[in-house]
């Protein structure tokens, strides 16, 4: 082999390095695939996100640990550390009901591990008004008892019929409004007003946590008449 042969061998050995070496570092290093994350802007988006974020278990035992651990009171049953920290545990059950409306929630919630305590037990209905906004209406069961622990068998829910619920009046509805990556539930100011009393239930939701405050004041003066934690977020993880 002559010397211009040999430099051509050399160079083309040189070009099938660079080559293989360009070809063992794609299969190391694969370009990233951006994956672009969808914004519920429209309320048709928000109302399914919402959907998607309710439904499940939660408690808020790491929240009453803490409060503990700072020597903060507790709220039992046995009516010891009145007016403290509530232990709940909650139900957000889907329900399948076309009778009752197209998004449809069981909530079943109980205190202190106690399955036969009931807390709350309602049926949220959601709907967009005229005006674009997310409402969250309450029904109460007219029968406290033949429903209790209906989340462990939701299709027992899937006959249950409007003349077994009775709706708060619409004064009292959620008026739901997006904040970042969470949702904000409000009562309208005092419009659930009852007598002298004014009733506020207030949630803060995102796709991991389900936080609650409620109170009740008197509608001429805004004194306080009962409240939990005075009027903290009761911060409830979602555990399943």
């Amino acid at each position: 082999m002559n010397k211009t042969s040999q430099k051509l061998f050399y160079v083309l050995l040189l070009v099938i390095a660079i080559v293989a070496c360009k070809e063992q570092k794609k299969t190391e290093t694969p370009e990233k695939v951006e994956t672009e994350v969808k914004v519920a802007t429209t309320a048709e988006e928000q109302l399914t996100e919402i959907m998607s974020f309710w439904p499940g278990k939660y408690n808020n035992d790491r929240q009453i640990e803490e409060a503990k651990n700072r020597g903060e009171a507790i709220w039992l049953l046995d009516n010891t550390g009145k007016d403290g920290w509530l232990q709940i545990e909650s139900h957000y059950i889907k329900v399948d009901n076309p009778a009752i409306g197209k998004n449809v929630l069981y909530v079943e919630e109980y205190r202190d591990h106690q399955p036969d305590s009931i807390y709350r037990q309602r049926i949220y209905t959601l709907d967009i008004d005229s005006t674009k906004t997310i409402r969250v209406k309450m029904w109460p069961f007219k029968d406290k008892k033949k429903y209790v622990g209906a989340w462990k068998n939701p299709k027992v829910l899937a006959n249950l019929s409007v003349e077994e619920i009775n709706g708060y009046p619409d004064k009292c509805d959620l008026i739901v409004k997006k904040d970042g990556d969470a949702y904000d539930m409000n009562m309208n100011g005092k419009d659930c007003a009852f007598g002298n009393s004014v009733f506020n239930y207030q949630v803060r939701l995102t796709k991991d946590v389900f936080a609650y405050r409620d109170k009740i004041t008197k509608l001429d003066t805004d004194e306080l008449l009962s409240t939990a934690a005075n009027y903290a977020y009761h911060s409830l993880d979602k555990i399943k």
